[in-house]
């Protein structure tokens, strides 16, 4: 590819690149905008698009048709299980644990057969911030807390000031607690993307410094006895290994797929629900354990219990739907254990792009016609999203889509209107100038040229070509005869015949002056041939006057007869005249002398000059005539009557003895 940076197409460039930086203004803006506001447009929404474009090409086994090595993200992870409260455990019939909220022994039931069962942790996501009201059911609580590391949600909030603070657990479970973990958050436009892993709030006047590990940490640190920490908003530790962070401090939830999704409508839906990538038992189930089963399901494993039944109302909105929270807690620790971070980009990258790839399909795009851009434009935007997509998939790198490719789209439609008006603009100008000047084919040939008006090399040029006049004989004297309608009509058929014959050869008519025609073969592109296509179209614009001449006789309307002259040489071709009014036309030397070579020519003839001579004289045939002087020449002229085509010469016959040369 060619790069034409000079002139009007340098000029072309500079505007789509300002175009196409407005884009990148646009694109740029949502990417910085806060993450609760335009929240179908910010990064929130390139985070749910991109979930849902990967879940849907794993869904449908692209990875495994490709064979290409994505990450098996609804693997069973074996070191965590959940116990869900369902509607299969809560209610009154037998087998189920009786109605919400149930006694607090049940738990400590629960905690027990996990003992036996040898679970390393059990995670609460439940809250416990009062004491119960009758306190034996808090004792047999805390005694099932005494067998097994127990980590309970605590709930931070803020007061009118601003100031965190945390929710007190009920004091008669507190010293039985191995830690505790905070589960809200704030979800920008209620979508949970993740979740810091630390929260920190400086000492103030009215407290001092605190800090809160989120659930899952505190779950992972009490399992693995590693300490979680938070180095930047970008990075944390998780014991010696490293975990992206998104850039705000959180740590991103990676999307899970539930094995049957819950229908909202019906309560029974939920009774089903659970997701792949862990075991799950039923709370009342789980009550009916024996130790052998209870080893089986919990051995060695943090076990969360937390709510799915529609009932209780503890459900977050993730991009692939709505479901219990308990779920996004088992997602990150299922991350953690087996290192399927989600790791953003730096900004810089993301921003980077946003500016520079409009620019880079302006700067390219205007070198292809607007259509070719336009193609290659949106050609680059696919293969941009399926560049971010697979590094989600296959690495879990998160890289902007939305904003990157939304202002690569709006550069490249800002970057094609303007060239289809000002181009359109350009078009019409030369279907204006040449539309009934040359053939239609001519004036698509030009328009399909990047730059139409280059093409026409508007700024003058020096070409061969081959110049042509004719001239009606008699005509002042004809119309004497004939009123001013008459004339019209019979010059108007007389030109569309000749210049039918004109645009048949490829020439270009330059101008009628009163009844004499001048044509340029062939502007605006000359070619080798195109004094044989001069020659050729007076040859057959000759026939054809005589055809006319026989119908006009019979019609009893006046004949005329035509003289021609044709020059071939050097010319200049381009745009003539004032900023007013211009006209696309050739001058120069040869001009005149083709001019002068008609005048020569009687009715019926057709003059050419020695250098037309030279290109056609294997075509027609002619005979020389006298040299004649013309003005403005010092030495005279050789002409030559064209007298017809050349017939070709004739086959011997069969037997005929040719006789030598």
């Amino acid at each position: 590819m060619k790069f034409n940076l000079t002139g009007r197409r340098m000029r072309t460039l500079l505007n789509a690149l300002g175009l196409s930086l407005i884009g990148s203004v646009i694109g740029l803006s949502l990417y910085l905008a806060p993450l609760d506001k335009l929240t179908y447009l910010n990064r929130v929404a390139d985070y749910v698009f991109i979930n849902d474009a990967v879940t849907a090409a794993s869904n449908a086994g692209v990875y495994q048709k490709l064979h290409i090595p994505a990450p098996d993200l609804e693997a069973i992870d074996d070191n965590v299980v959940l116990v869900k409260i369902d509607e299969e455990s809560i209610g009154s019939d037998p087998g189920q644990v009786g109605p919400w909220p149930w006694p607090r022994h049940v738990y400590g039931d629960a905690l027990k057969i996990l003992h036996e069962g040898g679970a390393k942790v059990v995670v609460f996501d439940l809250d416990f911030l009062e004491n119960s009201a009758n306190p034996t059911e808090d004792a047999r609580f805390a005694a099932g807390m005494r067998m097994v590391p127990t980590i309970l949600p605590l709930t931070v909030a803020t007061t009118s000031t601003g100031i965190p603070f945390e929710e007190p657990t009920a004091p008669d479970l507190a010293p039985w607690i191995a830690a505790r973990g905070f589960t809200t958050v704030d979800n920008p436009g209620g979508l949970l993307m993740g979740q810091p892993l630390n929260i920190d709030a400086p000492a103030t006047s009215d407290a001092a410094a605190r800090h809160w590990v989120s659930l899952v940490a505190a779950a992972l640190q009490v399992y693995s006895k590693k300490k979680i920490a938070t180095q930047s908003p970008w990075r944390a530790t998780f014991g010696d290994s490293r975990v992206p962070l998104d850039g705000t401090g959180r740590f991103l939830l990676l999307p899970f797929q539930e094995a049957a999704r819950i229908d909202i409508s019906q309560r029974v839906g939920a009774a089903v629900s659970t997701v792949n990538f862990v075991q799950t038992t039923s709370f009342n189930k789980l009550l009916q354990f024996d130790t052998a089963t209870a080893r089986i399901f919990a051995k060695n494993k943090i076990v969360v219990i937390g709510p799915t039944a529609q009932g209780l109302g503890d459900f977050i909105l993730t991009p692939l739907g709505r479901f219990p929270g308990v779920y996004s807690n088992l997602r990150m620790i299922d991350q953690l254990l087996t290192h399927k971070e989600i790791a953003r980009v730096p900004e810089w990258i993301d921003i980077g792009l946003i500016i520079f790839l409009p620019l880079l399909l302006a700067f390219v795009g205007t070198q292809f016609s607007p259509g070719r851009g336009s193609l290659f434009a949106f050609a680059s935007i696919m293969v941009y999203a399926l560049i971010s997509i697979s590094m989600w998939a296959i690495k879990l790198v998160w890289l902007d889509l939305t904003q990157v490719s939304g202002a690569m789209l709006l550069a490249t439609l800002f970057v094609a209107l303007y060239r289809t008006v000002t181009e359109g603009a350009d078009k019409r100008m030369i279907r204006d100038m040449f539309g009934a000047h040359v053939s239609p084919a001519i004036v698509d040939d030009i328009l399909k040229n990047d730059d139409p008006k280059s093409a026409l090399a508007l700024q003058g040029k020096r070409v061969k070509a081959t110049i042509f006049y004719s001239d009606i004989r008699g005509f002042t004297s004809m119309s004497e005869k004939m009123t001013p309608e008459q004339i019209y009509g019979q010059l108007n058929e007389y030109f569309e015949e000749m210049c039918a014959i004109i645009f048949k050869y490829g020439g270009y008519v330059d101008k009628f002056i009163g009844d004499c025609v001048m044509a340029v073969f062939s502007a605006p592109n000359p070619k080798p041939d195109d004094a044989k296509s001069a020659v050729l179209a007076a040859v057959e614009q000759q026939e054809k006057i005589r055809e006319l001449g026989a119908r006009w006789a019979k019609e009893g309307r006046q004949i005329f007869t035509v003289g021609m002259g044709c020059n071939t040489g050097d010319v200049v071709m381009g745009n003539l005249g004032s900023s007013n009014r211009m006209n696309y036309t050739v001058i120069g030397d040869n001009v005149n002398t083709a001019a002068r070579l008609y005048n020569v020519a009687k009715g019926g003839e057709i003059i050419i000059s020695e250098s037309t001579y030279e290109e056609v004289k294997d075509i027609v045939e002619v005979d020389e005539l006298e040299p004649v002087t013309v003005k403005g020449k010092e030495k005279p002229l050789r002409i030559f009557n064209v007298k017809g085509r050349k017939q070709p010469a004739a086959a011997p016959v069969q037997g005929e003895v040719l006789a030598p040369a």
